[in-house]
């Protein structure tokens, strides 16, 4: 199976890295074998494909293994570079020479994958200013001494590069070098143990292996040019560069055992997650679970996200949710039923979705370090993925059980407004009008025998009054629920109220026998509210309505051919009707892509 990210580039890539490798390894073992200054030719030889073959060999398989990552490209550098340092044991001059340029670019890769491992990528501004002043001493310095040095012996190939000798430039320029490189040493090594001690649990674990022999191949780099800086004698420089070299060439060893190492880790792991799950009610409820996830994983900071899909049963609360292109629309939260944001990229931390019989289930949310270890995150999601389902179902119902809450306070609210403005209606319209028509007809009682025209004008104004007071009562009663919804059915309420629109409303598809009322009135006011909508914000020209019934439920359907742009949440209006409807087990949805007009669809159940 071809690994995730394993394009045919990659593959090319890692091919060609393979091929190169091999040249590199058979042009040293030519080299080595006729080489008049490579002693012991055998020790020598041994030592250069050791190093060599381990890093390129080892990168290759670590860039398969995961191919967004730079660290097993580096690693196959590194073994390409220390190849291209080999050469300094030729006889011929160009070969030697470009063997003394190259000689140290080893150092510089080494330096560059260790920052950046796992990852390959260098994490802050010093780190990458680091590693470019290290290529560039390890490129510059060598250079600037072979302009300077005609020989390093007599028995060694000409400098074909040489510019002058000049022996005390030369001896200040190796000086140089090497304390360039001490420094550089240094400071990687004291990087490398900052960031150990910075990292998370999660992070050591992975860590571990390659930063500590890291670690120890520059602190024994620096302990070798510290040596050579201060001309300690031979056999003491001989123990340090013998002891230096055994580490460099255990870093590939120890990142193959840490992949060793965590694949026992992961099944170890998901052993001790089956059997804590296993071992009764204690390994049971949201909290147990999180802490055997965590426990298994190594990891304090784990947190489960739940799903919650949009188009979760039908019980609670009605959704308003824009229809949109996703195929799985919803949203993560937590235990509790609160809801939770997944995190971004670079942020730190990370999240592997879990699955169960192909629906979605949860996500783990982890320290970004375990992304390296992507089986063990997926071998303990599918462990605990039963779990996982009865958790997100209690976290279901306690999401339901919430926004039935807030949706009964919500319509509480609503009626109370409502209430009160039929009271500031009654008291500002028709009460006020009533009053008056009282005092026309006492004043018309007292004119009756002294003016009787002037009487007849009065009980002629208090009928007008008597008409305008039955005219707004009657509003007032459409508002609250119309008498021709009531008398006469569903369509011709809408078709009274498509007649009352600013703009042609047409009215398609309607049940041919009456629903119920519930039904109905729930219908009448999702069209009377989207209508209102349309007049108020869309800019449209035209507006259709639909009502049918399918499969058990009334579906209403209002569209328009507006701007578009809508926002579900945005208003009261809507949110009314999601609450009007959740009292009835109906639900709302809202397509409004801008510039393509908003199209509102209520699904209401209607089971008689």
């Amino acid at each position: 199976m071809t690994p995730a990210g394993l394009t045919p580039a990659k593959r090319a890539a890692i091919t060609a890295i393979g091929f190169a490798g091999i040249l590199g390894a058979a042009l040293t073992i030519v080299v080595v074998l006729t080489s008049d200054h490579a002693d012991p030719k055998w020790l020598v030889l041994a030592l250069l494909l050791l190093i060599g073959v381990s890093f390129t060999a080892t990168g290759m398989y670590a860039w398969a293994r995961r191919p967004d990552s730079r660290f097993g490209l580096q690693m196959s550098l590194v073994g390409l570079a220390w190849f291209a340092g080999a050469l300094t044991a030729s006889n011929d001059d160009v070969l030697f020479t470009i063997g003394n340029l190259f000689g140290s670019l080893y150092a510089a890769i080494v330096v560059h994958a260790l920052l950046g491992f796992p990852t390959g990528r260098l994490r802050t501004r010093f780190e990458r200013r680091f590693v470019a002043a290290v290529y560039a001493l390890t490129l510059l310095g060598p250079l600037l001494l072979l302009l300077v040095t005609n020989t390093f012996d007599d028995d060694v190939p000409r400098n074909v590069l040489l510019v002058v000798d000049d022996a005390d430039v030369a001896e200040i320029a190796d000086a140089v070098l090497r304390s360039g490189m001490f420094a550089a040493a240094v400071v990687a090594t004291v990087l490398l143990v900052l960031r150990w001690e910075r990292a998370t649990t999660p992070q050591r674990r992975l860590l571990a292996p390659v930063l500590w022999c890291g670690a120890a191949t520059t602190a024994g780099l620096a302990l070798s040019l510290a040596g050579q800086l201060l001309q300690l004698p031979d056999r003491v420089l001989n123990v340090t560069d013998v002891a230096g070299l055994v580490i460099f060439a255990s870093v590939p060893i120890a990142f193959l055992s840490g992949i060793v190492r965590a694949n026992l880790s992961r099944g170890q792991s998901v052993g001790r997650l089956v059997a804590r799950l296993g071992g009764g009610p204690g390994g049971r409820g949201p909290l147990r679970l999180r802490d055997a996830l965590a426990s298994a994983l190594r990891d304090r900071s784990l947190q489960i996200a739940y799903w919650m899909p949009a188009t979760a049963p039908a019980g609670g609360d009605a959704k308003i949710e824009p229809v949109r292109a996703d195929p799985a629309p919803g949203r993560y939260v937590d235990s509790t039923g609160q809801p939770v944001a997944l995190p971004q990229p670079g942020d730190g931390r990370s999240y592997t979705l879990v699955e169960h019989d192909g629906r979605r289930v949860a996500a783990i949310v982890h320290d970004a370090s375990l992304d390296e270890e992507p089986e063990l995150v997926q071998a303990a999601g599918a462990a605990v993925a039963l779990a996982l389902e009865n958790e997100r179902l209690d976290a279901e119902l306690r999401v339901q059980i919430a926004e039935v809450r807030a949706s009964r306070t919500r319509l509480l609210d609503v009626v109370t407004r409502e209430r009160r403005r039929i009271e500031r209606d009654l008291h500002d319209g028709a009460q006020q009008r009533l009053v008056a028509l009282a005092l026309t007809l006492g004043i018309a009682e007292h004119q009756v025998e002294r003016d009787p025209e002037q009487a007849m004008a009065l009980i002629r104004e208090a009928r007008d009054e008597a008409r305008l007071a039955l005219e707004e009562l009657r509003e007032l009663a459409r508002g609250i629920h119309p008498a021709i919804l009531t008398d006469r059915g569903l369509g011709p309420a809408l078709e009274a109220l498509a007649s009352r629109a600013p703009l042609p409303v047409e009215l398609g598809e309607m049940p041919r026998e009456r629903l119920p009322a519930t039904v109905e009135g729930a219908a009448y006011f999702v069209v009377a509210e989207a209508l209102a909508n349309v007049a108020k914000y869309a800019r449209a020209s035209h507006a259709a309505v639909q009502v049918e019934r399918v499969n058990g439920h009334a579906v209403v359907e209002v569209r328009d051919d507006g701007v578009g742009g809508a926002d579900p949440g945005g208003g009261s209006g809507l949110r009314g009707l999601e609450d009007r409807l959740s009292a009835i087990d109906g639900r709302l949805a809202v397509f409004s892509p801008s510039g393509q007009g908003t199209t509102i669809r209520a699904e209401i159940p209607c089971t008689s």
